[in-house]
């Protein structure tokens, strides 16, 4: 079983810059989008609505892209590890 961690939990567009990143440095990742969840159920959504993840191997190089790009919000990267 393959381990994940989240390395960023906020808003969709802070989101699509730290998708950006991973994808231009060929990291695999995965998101989880309460927003549109929430949209779906008919509820509203919260403020870190949208969680990306990478594989724990992957971690310590997301995190660097992540610096590389200036994103440094370190309230909403996380650390909990997620089985897939």
């Amino acid at each position: 079983m393959e381990h994940h961690v989240e390395i960023f939990a906020g808003s969709a567009i802070m989101a699509m810059a730290v998708k950006n990143a991973l994808e231009n440095n060929a990291i695999k990742y995965i998101e989880r989008n309460d927003i549109n969840s929430a949209i779906t159920a008919g509820f509203g959504s919260a403020d870190k609505a949208v969680h990306i993840f990478v594989f724990e191997e992957d971690e310590e190089k997301a995190r660097y892209a992540l610096v590389d790009v200036n994103f440094d919000d370190l309230d909403e990267v996380g650390d909990e590890i997620v089985d897939e």
